[in-house]
């Protein structure tokens, strides 16, 4: 089983989540590196607005994962398929049986552990700058988040 900071890992959940992007319609031109730009934009004009960034305390990610929750890309969501494609991810056997207490957790946690791959992958796509809707967010605040409008 892989451990999720491999570089493998990410490699698969790359894969996977470039094959979510597929069935998204106006993606069928773009590069990799831009489909993951295409869905961040498209999760920022949907779903990042004053509200959620309230609610959510400013965290990109759990504003992501509720977002990804809404089948806002056509990604696995049924428990059975999330278990597949964990295994695939992790590179086991098909017939690998996980532990209940580790089954449950990876369904649980399955929309977070995608909406921390899309940041990232769009994060090295873009280069590291981050942008929350109209707001610009400094990356490494020193208590408190520091936010510029642009």
């Amino acid at each position: 089983m892989l451990k999720l900071n491999s570089k493998k890992f990410a490699e698969n959940m790359r894969s996977y989540l470039l094959d979510c992007f597929e069935n998204e319609e106006n993606t069928e031109h773009l590069t990799p590196d831009q489909k993951f730009i295409y869905i961040y934009n498209r999760f920022e004009s949907e779903y990042v607005h004053e509200y959620n960034l309230r609610k959510f305390k400013f965290n990109k990610t759990l504003i992501m994962t509720e977002w990804l929750s809404g089948l806002a890309i056509s990604c696995d969501f049924y428990y059975y398929d999330i278990i597949r494609v964990a295994k695939e991810l992790h590179e086991l056997d098909p017939k690998h049986e996980f532990s209940e207490k580790l089954y449950d957790k990876i369904c649980d946690n399955w929309f977070n552990l995608l909406a921390i791959h899309i940041m990232k992958n769009t994060e090295i796509a873009t280069g590291g700058i981050e942008y929350i809707s109209h707001y610009t967010v400094n990356k490494y605040p020193k208590k408190n988040r520091e936010i510029n409008l642009i």
